[in-house]
C-alpha cells in the first residue's frame, strides 16, 4: 500500500496507533519526485540518458529510457511494478544498476505514462505480445549479457516472458507465486477481515511456478524482509518450487517491497549472481 501524501499515513498511524501529537510542516504537504529522471543527468554524468519508443504492428507506441554508456557490464531490462512511470520513478530505479556499470532500459506499460496507444481493448495476452516484442527489440540491438528484470507486478510479467525466450538471466524482485496471493497481499492487515478479493479468470491463470517450470537460464529472487506486500514468505516458496541449479534467493534486510535494490546487501548479491554464484 502506498500513500500519495504523508499527511494520509499520519492519520492512518492516529487511528490505528491511539492518540499521540505528530509534528506536521507545510514542506510535506508540497508534493516532489525523488525518483525522477532528470536527476540521472546529475547522479549519472557519464551516462548518456536517451528517450526511446517502439512502435508496435496494432500502432501502440511503447516509450521509455535507455542510460547507458559504452563500457558496461551488462543491459538490464526493467518491467516496472504497477503503477511506476519512468518519469516519476526513473532515476531511482536506475540508480543501483548504474552503480553496477550496467546499462538500463525500460518502457511505461501500454497506454500509460509515456507511452501511447489506440482505444481498444487491451487484455494480459495483448500485454504478453508487447512484452515479447519489446524484448526481442532490445535483445537485437543488445551485445553482450541481456538481464531481465521485473518488480512487483513487473515479476509476474518476467517470468511470463522467461517462458517463452532463453534468457542470459532473470531476476524478480518483490515477488510472489500467483496473482491470487499478490492480490490478496495489497489489502492492508486491519481491512483483510472484511475485504475478499476475487479475480477473473485470466488473472487467476497468472502464476509464476507455471510460467517458470521449464526455465533453466540463471534466476535471482530478491525480496525485502520487511515487504508486506509481497511477503518474504511467499517468494521464498516460488524459489523452493524451482528446479533450477542455477538460482538464488536473497531476503534484503531493513527493506520493504520498494527500496530492497537500495540496499548494499542487494547489490552484493547481484554482482554474485551475474557472475555465476547461485545459492539456495
Amino acid at each position: 500500500m502506498k500513500f500519495q501524501f504523508p499527511f494520509f499515513a499520519i492519520l492512518l498511524a492516529l487511528l490505528v496507533g491511539g492518540c499521540s501529537t505528530v509534528n506536521i510542516t507545510s514542506k510535506q504537504f508540497i508534493p516532489k519526485d525523488a525518483g525522477k529522471v532528470a536527476l540521472l543527468k546529475k547522479t549519472a554524468p557519464s551516462y548518456q540518458v536517451d528517450d526511446i519508443e517502439f512502435t508496435h504492428p496494432d500502432g501502440a507506441i511503447s516509450r521509455g529510457i535507455f542510460v547507458h554508456k559504452p563500457d558496461a557490464q551488462f543491459m538490464v531490462l526493467y518491467f516496472m511494478g504497477a503503477g511506476v512511470r519512468v518519469d516519476v520513478n526513473g532515476a531511482m530505479i536506475a540508480k543501483p544498476f548504474i552503480e553496477m556499470n550496467a546499462n538500463f532500459i525500460s518502457y511505461d506499460y501500454h497506454d500509460f505514462g509515456r507511452s501511447d496507444a489506440p482505444e481498444s481493448s487491451f487484455g494480459l495476452p495483448d500485454l504478453e505480445r508487447e512484452t515479447l516484442a519489446l524484448y526481442d527489440h532490445v535483445r537485437a540491438t543488445t551485445k553482450g549479457t541481456l538481464v531481465v528484470h521485473g518488480h512487483s507486478f513487473g515479476s509476474f510479467v518476467a517470468a511470463k516472458l522467461a517462458g517463452k525466450r532463453q534468457l542470459d538471466a532473470l531476476v524478480l524482485e518483490g515477488t510472489g507465486t500467483n496473482a491470487q496471493a499478490y492480490a490478496d497481499n495489497q489489502i492492508p492487515w486491519f481491512a483483510k477481515p472484511f475485504v475478499r478479493v476475487k479475480l477473473d479468470q485470466e488473472l487467476l491463470a497468472i502464476d509464476n511456478r507455471a510460467a517458470l517450470s521449464s526455465y533453466d537460464g540463471p534466476v535471482l529472487i530478491i525480496n525485502g524482509v520487511n515487504d508486506v506486500q509481497t511477503p518474504v514468505g511467499i517468494s521464498r516458496e516460488l524459489f523452493d518450487s524451482l528446479n533450477n541449479p542455477r538460482k538464488r534467493f536473497e531476503a534484503v534486510n531493513e527493506a520493504g517491497h520498494m527500496n530492497s535494490m537500495s540496499k548494499a546487501q542487494a547489490v552484493s548479491a547481484y554482482r554474485a549472481f551475474i557472475g555465476g554464484a547461485y545459492s539456495s
